[in-house]
């Protein structure tokens, strides 16, 4: 009697080959959500920023007795927290004021919104917000070609920051508001 040589047991090169079309394709299916996932994840982040900033400035105007600011840029998609030195009544940022830090948001948020007529939102010693308007922001941006928004409200009296994922939570939350 012969003997076998070969072991029945292991894999061929076309089972082989056929594992590694099917997770080829698997994972080019999979590749588009992770993108959308990634993108929304940086506009999150962005809008963490702007609250971080915010919060920033407000807890440095308690700390140090002096009225600091936050800038937003439309044309440069920047935040800039700043001590709000040189004009302090005017709610304005001014070329002299001292800037603390600066920020530049992420490529896919397209702009930033807010309904103060200088872009700039004051927090005093006392840790309450001074500005003109309703002290409203809004960022807009894309992921994958889906139309992401986010809100973002500075209460005039503490200067706590709230945010809102949606136009009708905010809406919802600000009904019968008088600014």
């Amino acid at each position: 009697m012969k003997s076998k040589l070969r072991s029945t047991f292991g894999a061929t090169i076309i089972e082989l080959l056929t594992v590694a079309v099917i997770v080829g394709v698997v994972a080019s299916m999979a590749v588009p959500r992770f993108q959308r996932a990634y993108e929304r994840m940086q506009f999150r982040s962005a809008n963490r920023d702007i609250v971080s900033s915010l919060r920033l400035a407000r807890s440095m105007a308690i700390t140090d007795k002096i009225q600091y600011g936050v800038y937003f840029d439309y044309d440069d998609m920047t935040i800039t927290i700043f001590q709000d030195l040189v004009n302090p009544t005017a709610f304005v940022y001014d070329n002299g004021d001292p800037v603390v830090r600066q920020d530049t948001l992420a490529d896919n948020v397209q702009y930033v919104f807010t309904d103060v007529p200088n872009n700039a939102i004051m927090f005093n010693p006392n840790g309450s917000a001074g500005f003109i308007g309703g002290g409203n922001i809004t960022s807009v941006g894309t992921a994958e070609d889906q139309y992401l928004e986010h809100y973002h409200n500075v209460l005039r009296s503490t200067g706590r920051v709230r945010s809102y994922d949606t136009w009708d939570e905010w809406a919802q939350e600000h009904a019968g508001d008088a600014y």
